[in-house]
């Protein structure tokens, strides 16, 4: 590419034209600079000489206009051009959000246009954006508009929460790795955070996990960085709750330490402010096996509180948890110090929360019902942070208990080479296998007639079967060897995957109604999207009044979208007459929460289908994970063609 100098206004179209999809006419790009269509065809010419070796970066038709040839290519002349100019639609909201939190005067949007080289048009939108990401983030700050400007107002604290969030999310993929926080503090050694945070806490056997250590180093950081720029702590913070605690004295030796590093002067408010950043992720070693144990550690409030919480989950799904020691005693010392964090406004980053969400989705759903009635029972409101934290002790909870009788595979072992072998072999099979077989019996090859009236899923034999037998069988050696344990999965995975499909094949079609499908309908927001399908299933008669406020209930608590252009609105709780889902397919894809969404399933849920719930989400997010079958599904042409890819194998 050729050293070559390119025109403010060039470098403007460069960036109009990555922001297109499509086409964009040569009238339309010179009413938005201003200038004749004349000179919008010449300033091209030169943004296609600039690259050197008769290459184009931007193609023309005299028909459709001018659209980018090379898209990649684009990008890197745009960021050779202009520096550390955002270029990415993502960049520039994040530029912009963050000069927001920094600037302490108003910014004019055209001066702010100019800076980034973008439209007025395109620099609106992306202010809409930073007020959606706002507002998704539940601070209490707000953009203000006065004319041509606009300024960020609310608190210095929610000011820098929401800075932390952004940073987080940024380096999400690595979370625990200081460095990838470098490039945001320029003038702050984040390692020398990281030292004395670690003398301090170890003096006082204050035991963090990393994620937590992860935390405070990048909430001090910024502390750092606002005191230096005069930015100080406007809350009310009092010592008087907080005066006698570790975490106060942990604040105040810490912070002594860091003003000597970084020359600069705490106020007793941020020392304070720095105790509370403490408070709540201490990992409590007392070793606690039973209830009865909980009495010496925690108040009773907070396990009456757990035992409320899991009844409902009972209630609610089906689930019964009551009897879990492990997840009961985990649980309430989690919510005793989660009870501290939100009181005080203490945000605990969860680097896997868009894991969880994705992968767990059933889990996560019981993890947001169990929020809801915390919210009740406290008046305390779970951030999606929190909620992720809980869908880990009641996603262990949940594998711990989902193995049941009835839901093993039943297996009858032949083994004809004398009673001291078939024990070996049972035993064998039981060690391996306990979780996901029955062994129903162990029968001689004489006896092989007596199989069928146990109803036997496969045979594991140790000779070959000649007979007819409707069973799948498995022929393998008296002593299991590696061969055999790869032949026994491979079957029994494959049976698995098979019964579970044909029995969600079932349900789903059953599920499916040609008077809830819509296709290419036209919404800006997925609160209109929500409102016209709930009330649609209302009116049907498949639910009970106030099923649309649930399924908006339950959204304004985390957003349902799961990424690759799907989301799965539903509600708080499931009170449906009857079991259906609803479906959507918008005629253009809306940001639904973090992503934009153009496929939308609604589920509706009687009591009685609750248990189905886990199977239906699985089989959907199996869909959602592939995004050439997504994308199929929204060509579908009416919905017997939909029916027909959703129930593909």
């Amino acid at each position: 590419m050729k050293d070559t100098y390119l025109n403010p206004r060039q470098k403007k179209i460069l960036s109009y034209l990555l922001t297109k999809n499509d086409w964009a006419k040569g009238s339309e790009i010179a009413m938005e600079f201003g200038v004749t269509t004349r000179t919008i065809r010449n300033d091209i010419a030169y943004i296609n000489s600039a690259c050197g070796n008769n290459e184009e970066i931007i193609c023309s038709s005299n028909q459709n206009g001018y659209s980018l040839k090379d898209y990649d290519k684009a990008i890197s002349m745009a960021k050779k051009h202009m520096n550390h100019i955002p270029i990415y639609p993502d960049e520039r909201v994040n530029y912009i959000l963050k000069k927001l939190i920094f600037e302490k005067d108003e910014i004019d949007i055209y001066c702010l246009a100019d800076e980034i080289i973008v439209s007025e048009s395109t620099i609106e939108n992306d202010i809409k954006k930073v007020e959606s990401i706002i507002e998704k983030n539940s601070r209490n700050v707000s953009i203000v508009r006065k004319g041509t400007s606009i300024s960020l107002v609310g608190s210095e604290k929610q000011k820098r929460a929401l800075l932390s969030e952004m940073l987080f999310k940024e380096t999400n993929e690595s979370f625990f790795d200081i460095s990838s926080y470098k490039k945001y503090f320029s003038d702050i050694d984040l390692y020398i955070i990281q030292k004395h945070i670690t003398e301090v806490v170890n003096k006082y056997n204050f035991v963090l996990n990393d994620m937590a250590v992860v935390n405070i180093i990048i909430h001090i950081a910024i502390a750092i960085d606002r005191i230096n720029n005069q930015n100080i702590l406007d809350t009310s913070y009092t010592s008087k709750d907080i005066a006698d605690t570790t975490e106060y004295k942990i604040a105040g030796e810490l912070c002594s330490e860091l003003e000597r590093e970084f020359n600069i002067e705490f106020p007793k408010k941020e020392v304070l402010y720095i105790s509370y950043l403490f408070l709540g992720k201490r990992i409590n070693q007392n070793i606690c096996s039973s209830r009865g144990e909980l009495e010496k550690i925690v108040e009773p409030y907070f396990a009456d509180i757990t035992e409320s919480l899991l009844s409902s989950i009972n209630t609610e799904y089906g689930i019964n948890f009551l009897g879990d020691d492990i997840l009961f005693v985990g649980l309430c010392l989690h919510i005793r110090v989660m009870y501290d964090r939100i009181k005080n406004d203490v945000i605990l980053r969860n680097p896997v929360l868009d894991d969880l969400k994705r992968r767990y989705p059933f889990i996560f759903e019981i993890s947001v019902f169990f929020a809801n009635e915390f919210l009740k029972i406290t008046d305390l409101k779970m951030n999606e942070n929190e909620i992720g934290f809980i869908a880990l002790h009641l996603g262990a909870a949940f594998e711990r208990s989902k193995v049941k009788k009835d839901d093993l595979i039943r297996v009858a072992i032949v083994c004809s080479t004398g009673y001291l072998t078939s024990n070996i072999l049972l035993s064998k099979v039981n060690s391996l296998y306990n979780q996901r077989v029955d062994v129903i019996g162990v029968f001689s090859f004489l006896e092989i007639d007596k199989i069928s009236k146990y109803n036997a899923d496969f045979i594991f034999t140790t000779v070959p079967l000649e007979y007819e037998i409707p069973v799948k069988i498995i022929k393998i050696s008296p002593f299991i060897d590696e061969n055999d344990i790869k032949l026994i999965n491979k079957e029994l995975n494959i049976y698995d995957k098979e019964k579970k499909t044909d029995e969600l094949q079932r349900e789903v079609s059953k599920f499916l109604k040609g008077e809830l499908f819509y296709k290419d309908i036209i919404f800006d927001d997925r609160f209109q999207v929500i409102d016209y399908m709930a009330k649609d299933i209302y009116d049907k008669g498949y639910v009970l009044e106030d099923y649309p406020q649930l399924v908006l209930e339950r959204e304004r608590i985390s957003s349902t979208s799961f990424g690759n252009l799907v989301a799965i609105p539903h509600p708080i709780r499931m009170n449906a007459h009857q079991t259906v889902i609803s479906i959507a397919i918008l005629d253009k894809p809306i940001m639904w929460g973090s992503y934009k969404v153009q496929l939308v399933f609604m589920f509706a849920i009687k009591a009685g289908d609750r248990k189905k719930l886990n199977d239906l989400f699985g089989h959907l997010i199996d869909i959602i994970e592939k995004p050439d079958r997504v994308n199929d599904l929204i060509k579908s042409k009416d919905f017997n063609d939909f029916k027909s890819k959703v129930l593909e194998k």
